[in-house]
């Protein structure tokens, strides 16, 4: 299936919404037509009416005419009107379908195969080529097709009058509406794709320097990429240069072909004239109405200009959501059962593309309610455990099972509703403590989260701010010490009261003192059957829980219990 086959399917759901604007733009086109046509032979007629003596001028009915020339000029307002609000309405529609839909696939992929893409170059997809899809509809589609339909209508309505101004005219339109902007897209298609090649590294870039502003000026390499980023966009600005030139030129031949067009018809119509098979009043309605007829193909230039980018953003798009997830959906869905056990028998998982395994023959159980440290150097396979449990990654060895039931058959979503977890690399959102407490846990009220603030050391902190639990924490919690970032991510899971927290370094950046409250807090506040599960180099922290497990070389190790 080629790339528009596939923008069609996207399509079906609004397919009445777009016949409908279609219809409102073909109306609103040929009520424009009509309208400068038949005021034309009007004020044609009366002219030649009034020319022609008191009988002539009796006999002139202007009543008829003048009615229809105001019924065209409302319709053509109407009309215009009902195509704006039908086809936005459309567009949007079909706008947020493509993301909708774009989301659906992308999502199982994470993190595994996004991993390996640019977060910056990803983003604009998701927005800016999204978006270019999105316009398929209201800035192509709809003028070629308009188009096609009101040429039609205009070439057989003159023809009615005049074969030869007919011909003419579908001369000049076929010049204006295809041969012209075929070959204005022919010459713009290498701009045209240095322009996405160029925009996709800029913004990926951009959104790099945003991220690391600070390591930039650190490393004393502000300029270069500033110079960087101007390059980039100097040779977009040259691409764009080019394309605006050929379009401007396209229009500027198409409306010289238009008036010549309209003079030849005029002479044509003349000739028609003198041979007395045309009447006087029709000279100016032919004239007049092939003017008319050239402004439909206006926006066919642009339509062919855009018809490019909606290609190369639908093939990028279409790449990126047709890639496989890493881990496939489950064949037969199942929901762990009381006890919350995690058993792990012979198991080996290693990642794509990677030599090493990353656990090898490796046995562990853990039971629901027990404390458990997992130690061990970095590099050893702590973290491989949270990408299991979620299902970002699959093992290709042994068995693995939670709460009873196969790993491989558990959704990821059913593993969030049980485990909760504080990544190392934990994600805070723009806006207030409120708002991140409240996207962990939607229905909390305000004495759970002051309650979860006080488990995380936290408190204290945020009633001496002025806003309280309303205030900004900035992107990614700028805002906030490392520390304090890291409790609030602890808060978060702590609200969520999962039957197992795993903590990922939970003390890291925190004093002493801190650290031992915060953990202290943590694990007398949690129930009995709370499991949890806590990776560290810490020794201090390790020896709080009832077992410390040692990972290393891929295998867990009994390192015996806390005293």
């Amino acid at each position: 299936m080629n790339t528009f086959s596939r923008l069609a399917v996207l399509m079906k759901p609004i397919q009445r919404e777009m016949l409908i604007g279609l219809a409102l733009a073909v109306v609103a086109s040929l009520a424009n037509f009509g309208l400068l046509f038949l005021s034309g032979w009007l004020l044609a007629a009366a002219a030649v009416a009034g020319l022609g003596g008191i009988v002539a001028q009796n006999a002139f009915n202007i009543f008829l005419p003048a009615v229809g020339v105001r019924f065209f000029a409302t319709v053509r307002i109407l009309a215009r009107y009902l195509e704006r609000v039908v086809t936005h309405d459309a567009t949007l529609r079909f706008i947020g379908r493509v993301r909708a839909w774009s989301f659906e696939r992308l999502a199982p992929q994470a993190p595994a195969v996004l991993a390996q893409q640019r977060s910056g170059d990803m983003l604009f997809r998701f927005v800016s080529d999204t978006d270019r899809m999105g316009q398929f509809y209201l800035q192509v589609m709809l003028p070629f097709a308009a188009a096609a339909i009101c040429c039609t209508a205009y070439v057989v309505i003159t023809g009615l009058f005049s074969l030869p101004a007919a011909l003419v005219l579908g001369v000049g339109l076929l010049l204006c509406g295809t041969i012209i902007p075929l070959i204005t897209a022919k010459l713009s298609a290498h701009a045209t794709a240095q322009i996405s090649l160029q925009q996709d590294m800029m913004h990926a870039d951009l959104t790099e320097i945003v991220q690391g502003m600070g390591e930039f000026m650190f490393l004393g390499a502000a300029g270069s990429v500033q110079k960087h980023i101007a390059d980039q966009q100097a040779n977009i600005r040259l691409c764009r240069q080019k394309i605006f030139l050929l379009e401007d030129g396209a229009r500027c031949l198409s409306t010289i072909i238009g008036t010549l067009s309209a003079v030849a018809m005029l002479a044509l119509a003349t000739h028609a004239y003198h041979a007395g098979t045309l009447s006087a009043a029709c000279l100016p309605m032919l004239a007049l109405g092939g003017l008319a007829a050239f402004d439909v193909v206006g926006p066919l230039p642009a339509a062919w200009q855009l018809l490019g980018h909606v290609r190369v953003a639908a093939r990028r798009v279409f790449a990126v959501c047709d890639q496989p997830p890493c881990v496939p959906a489950p064949a037969a869905k199942a929901s762990p059962v009381q006890p919350l056990d995690l058993c792990f028998c012979n198991l080996g998982m290693r990642y794509p593309e990677a030599k090493h395994w990353a656990l090898r023959h490796a046995n562990l159980l853990i039971r629901q309610g027990e404390r458990v440290a997992l130690v061990g150097p970095s590099g050893a396979g702590k973290s491989t455990l949270i990408n299991l449990l979620f299902r970002f990654y699959d093992y290709q060895e042994g068995t693995a099972s939670f709460g009873n039931v196969d790993l491989k058959n558990v959704d990821a979503d059913v593993m969030a509703h049980h485990v909760g977890v504080v990544a190392q690399d934990y994600h805070l959102f723009q806006g207030s403590i409120r708002r991140n407490l409240m996207i962990a846990c939607p229905n909390a009220t305000e004495e759970k989260m002051w309650r979860a603030l006080q488990i995380a050391q936290l408190a204290e902190f945020v009633r001496a701010e002025p806003a309280g639990l309303d205030t900004l924490i900035g992107e990614e919690g700028v805002r906030l010490s490392g520390g304090q970032a890291r409790r609030l991510a602890i808060a978060q899971v702590v609200l969520r009261a999962p039957a197992w927290i795993i903590l990922d370094e939970p003390t890291e950046g925190l004093d002493t003192q801190t650290e031992q409250e915060l953990m202290t807090a943590l694990l007398s506040a949690l129930p009995p059957q709370a499991t949890i599960m806590c990776m560290t180099h810490n020794p201090a922290v390790a020896g709080l829980m009832d077992r410390v497990v040692r990972v290393e070389d891929g295998r867990f190790h009994e390192a015996g219990r806390a005293p």
